[in-house]
């Protein structure tokens, strides 16, 4: 029989539900611990599993605590069971200093942990998800931009409480040089003047502000001066003339999400024909009224990289009329008008 491998193991124990059947075969299996590079749990943990968690696996590289799965244990298991707070997170961040991928999607989790988990982890940490966890601050993305983090990959979905003042401590720490992907859907915090911020991000690539509300075409603008972006998804009181400058500066953007956005008009489709990369356009939930079938076919034959433009299924019988079936079968992808 071939030798399983710690990760492999890992797999396997998921199945296992029974404490005392789990308990078993890590008996068993005793070099799977000290082993073991990736936790990943959608389970109810409190603090104390955490700090037996770090006292048997030293060399873990990435840290999944993902959102609480209910089909899993009872509702009222779960609401019984301790939370994990700054305690049990201490005692990883102290316990695992080789954590390269870091995600925790818990509302409870405390922001001391936190940023003890960034700031011990902070020589190896690349990706860093922190995607509803409602008590972050501006105080731990000023922990990540004091730091010598060489992040890639940053979520602050969700994360209310982040403001303009904490995309300073990324734009002017050593992270702007580092983060490619960006998530900053639904921080209400956010203003065009953080926003602003961000054309000093060296490599981003793709930034989600979408549900930002107060971003306008002055933050809008700023972000087309991002020569490197590929992927951007807006949903605000943007106008053609954000749009108009994205086509015209951001030369290798891919995908353009432009969901829920109803200032967007015929213009704005007319300025990416020409364009060398677009790939994808999402205009759903955006107003139809100036957005007529001719701009479409338009773009279909100026922008040679096109493959799809996603727009609501209501559209069909106009777009239909206005233009030839084998473009609309080529280029458009209609979607039902779901909840926005």
């Amino acid at each position: 029989m071939n030798k399983i491998v710690a990760d492999e193991l890992g797999q396997i124990l998921r199945l296992v539900t029974d404490p005392a059947d789990r308990k078993s075969a890590s008996q068993v299996c005793k070099g799977w611990y000290p082993n073991l590079t990736t936790f990943e749990t959608q389970r109810a943990v409190s603090n104390a599993d955490l700090a037996l968690l770090a006292q048997s696996c030293p060399k873990l590289e990435a840290f999944i605590l993902d959102h609480l799965s209910f089909a899993d244990e009872p509702v009222a298991r779960l609401r019984a069971r301790p939370k994990v707070g700054d305690e049990g997170l201490c005692a990883v961040a102290n316990g695992c200093p080789k954590l390269s991928k870091i995600v925790i999607r818990r509302s409870s989790v405390g922001l001391l942990g936190i940023m003890s988990m960034i700031t011990s982890a902070a020589h190896n940490l690349t990706h860093l998800d922190l995607g509803s966890c409602y008590r972050v601050t501006d105080q731990v993305l000023e922990a990540i931009g004091s730091s010598s983090c060489l992040i890639r990959f940053l979520n602050l979905r969700c994360c209310y409480n982040i403001t303009d003042v904490g995309l300073s401590f990324l734009a002017n720490g050593s992270c702007s040089k580092t983060i490619e992907q960006l998530n900053l859907s639904s921080c209400c915090g956010i203003t065009n003047d953080g926003v602003l911020l961000l054309c000093k991000m060296r490599v981003l690539e793709e930034l989600d502000l979408s549900c930002c509300f107060d971003i306008t075409d002055v933050g809008g603008q700023g972000i087309s001066t991002i020569g490197t972006l590929k992927m951007l998804k807006l949903r605000s009181a943007i106008t053609e003339r954000t749009i108009v400058a994205l086509a015209k500066n951001c030369l290798n953007l891919e995908v353009l999400d432009l969901d829920g956005c109803t200032g967007i008009t015929t213009a704005c489709i007319d300025a990416f024909s020409g364009h060398k990369c677009l790939r994808f356009l999402i205009l759903l939930h955006c107003s139809s009224d100036d957005l007529r079938g001719y701009a479409f076919e338009s773009l279909a034959f100026g922008c040679p990289s096109l493959e799809s433009i996603v727009v609501e299924e209501s559209w069909r019988e106009r777009l239909l009329q206005e233009m030839q079936e084998s473009t609309v079968s080529r280029i458009l992808d209609f979607r039902r008008n779901l909840v926005a």
